[in-house]
């Protein structure tokens, strides 16, 4: 079996950060203590089922996966610095106080609107048909007060809890061009793209070259894009807009059915056909 990724620190088979900064540490500053917990757990779903008069038990709805909040265990201490890896011999209780700084200003985010989202980035290492290195981002903002248990002065460990109200990573952006009968999309993450919200890490548009029906078989939606607009047309699937190359709303145009949503990617191997011109989808794939 091929060798871990070079990333892997101590007991850790993967590696995190936030807004770009390490939470797996190669200087001693700080780093993740354990591998498993919440953050490996699968989003809840929400809804319910419903009740009818004179039937037995519950009518079943479907459910949409519902927010979450992922804890990361995490310890820091003043064997190191964020910012070198020089040991600071002279005062690592300044060390410490430094370090914690710098994770108490990453993590508390905010704006003039107030608390604000970051970018929180799992990259992990599984097999997906071949062994492969996977990167995927969510959307997150800290939910918990990182308590310290401290283990001496110089020395904490501490758990940070990231809400994620959109619960999906989000992985690279993918582009296919459909057209004809039949074009295979292969979803790779394990939810369904295009049931989230748009942000800076989730994107989903397909743009159609000339007035056509888009189906997707395999999940049993479809839109249509009639004839008048200027072409290509930009559908939007999360921001639910239909627009030509001049930004001109095109929404009257378009008819779906299938779902509310006007077109998903399931998890693996969907079949696209598109009835006139060339349709190109843009989306990022959905992991828990």
């Amino acid at each position: 079996m091929p060798a871990p990724p070079a990333f892997a620190y101590g007991t850790n088979a993967e590696a995190w950060s936030f807004n770009s900064v390490p939470l797996n540490s190669a200087f001693g500053a700080w780093n993740i203590a354990s591998f498993g917990g919440s953050r490996f757990g699968v989003p809840t779903f929400r809804g319910q089922d419903y009740q009818t008069p004179y039937r037995a038990g519950n009518a079943w709805r479907s459910k949409m996966p519902d927010s979450r909040t992922i804890t990361i265990a995490m310890w820091s201490d003043g064997q190191g610095l964020h910012s070198t890896s020089t040991y600071p011999a002279t005062d690592q209780r300044l060390a410490f106080n430094s370090n914690l700084q710098q994770l108490r200003d990453t993590f508390f985010t905010m704006s003039a609107q107030g608390s604000a989202q970051g970018t929180l980035t799992r990259n992990w290492y599984f097999q997906q048909g071949s062994p492969t290195l996977v990167a995927a981002s969510a959307m997150a903002e800290l939910a918990g007060s990182m308590d310290l248990a401290m283990n001496g002065r110089t020395n904490a460990g501490f758990s940070v809890d990231f809400l994620l109200a959109d619960p999906f990573f989000y992985g690279a952006l993918q582009t296919v061009a459909c057209s004809g009968g039949s074009t295979a999309i292969t979803g790779k993450g394990e939810g369904t793209a295009g049931l989230g919200f748009p942000s800076a890490v989730n994107t989903f548009t397909v743009q159609c070259s000339a007035a056509c029906t888009v189906t997707n078989s395999t999940a049993g939606v479809s839109f249509t894009l009639g004839t008048g607009p200027s072409y290509p047309v930009t559908v939007d699937i999360l921001n639910g807009t239909v627009t030509d190359n001049s930004g001109n709303n095109q929404i009257a145009s378009l008819s779906h059915a299938g779902a509310r949503a006007w077109m998903v990617v399931l998890s693996g191997s969907n079949t696209i056909a598109v009835s006139a011109g060339t349709a190109t989808f843009r989306f990022n794939d959905a992991y828990i």
